[in-house]
């Protein structure tokens, strides 16, 4: 299941986003306006999200705000959840074999849908390389 997040400045470009990911048979649960809502808050479907995520350890996530910093920050609160926010397919790629992020944050206002699909695709594909990352990752979420 891919878990989506997003507030008002992120919007636009979640709604092409789940346009590819219907279009591709890819199953995912919203978190978000129903309606494009200037008030809403990404703090609020951050929470929501990550919460779901916890229960569902298999998911991924894709969120998305205005800069992707605010969305970013409110869901490295959670235990378990490793956003990241990444600008291209490179960043993408090692985010995910490095560091092993299981939410990809994309920038509302800066990237587009023909930048975003080859970073979803590389989110989706990409697979942990473990090994030496481990231990990194492991420290993340020990208190």
């Amino acid at each position: 299941m891919i878990v989506l997040a997003y507030d008002h400045r992120g919007y636009n470009l979640m709604k092409q986003i789940k346009k590819y990911l219907s279009a591709n048979k890819l199953n995912y649960i919203e978190f978000c306006s129903k309606e494009y809502n200037m008030e809403d808050s990404y703090s609020v479907y951050a929470k929501e999200a990550c919460k779901y995520m916890q229960s569902n350890a298999s998911s991924k996530g894709i969120f998305s705000c205005g800069t992707g910093i605010g969305i970013s920050i409110a869901a490295n609160r959670y235990k378990g959840i490793r956003a990241g926010l990444c600008d291209n397919v490179e960043t993408t790629r090692l985010a995910r074999n490095d560091d092993d992020i299981n939410v990809l944050v994309l920038a509302g206002n800066i990237i587009n849908i023909d930048d975003a699909i080859p970073m979803i695709n590389t989110f989706l594909n990409t697979k942990f390389e473990g090994g030496r990352h481990l231990a990194r990752i492991q420290l993340l979420d020990s208190d």
